[in-house]
């Protein structure tokens, strides 16, 4: 796991001389998952639109880290900037909570707003926190959307 955060870090830091943008990066492994974190000023275009550069570069950086360390087993990667991704979990922890009230008291299922897949994703596991409840993803994307209902 080492060489895969070293490889993280080169990696993410050669991607941002690249992209000509002045970050901090800080890399760190938990639950064999490598976490990687930028700070600095005006970080708002790694951000995008909805995240969306944010996905892309995740995903540019798992699969560059990926093959550049010969392991057997897949290492997922992580990116947040400026702390924008702990902030979209705790906004999707609202709608949850928000949506499970709602449900309690019309009975009926919610429709969260559409998400990308990776933000879908955090509502089904944010989900597991509220028993009685399930979600599923419905439509095609680019709105494809959770819907949350009793169980």
């Amino acid at each position: 796991m080492e060489k895969a955060i070293k490889k993280a870090k080169d990696i993410t830091k050669d991607l941002l001389k690249k992209l000509k943008v002045d970050a901090k990066v800080e890399v760190a492994e938990k639950d064999s998952v490598i976490n990687i974190s930028l700070e600095g000023e005006d970080l708002g275009l790694l951000i995008g639109y909805h995240g969306e550069n944010l996905e892309a570069m995740q995903l540019i950086i798992g699969l560059m880290v990926n093959k550049n360390i010969d392991g057997e087993e897949w290492v997922p990667v992580n990116l947040d900037v400026g702390g924008w991704r702990d902030e979209r979990i705790q906004v999707l922890r609202r709608m949850v909570e928000k949506a499970a009230l709602d449900i309690e008291s019309v009975k009926e299922p919610v429709e969260l707003p559409p998400m990308s897949a990776s933000q879908r994703r955090m509502v089904h596991t944010i989900l597991a926190d509220f028993p009685g409840f399930i979600s599923e993803s419905i439509g095609e994307e680019p709105n494809r959307k959770v819907v949350i209902k009793k169980a």
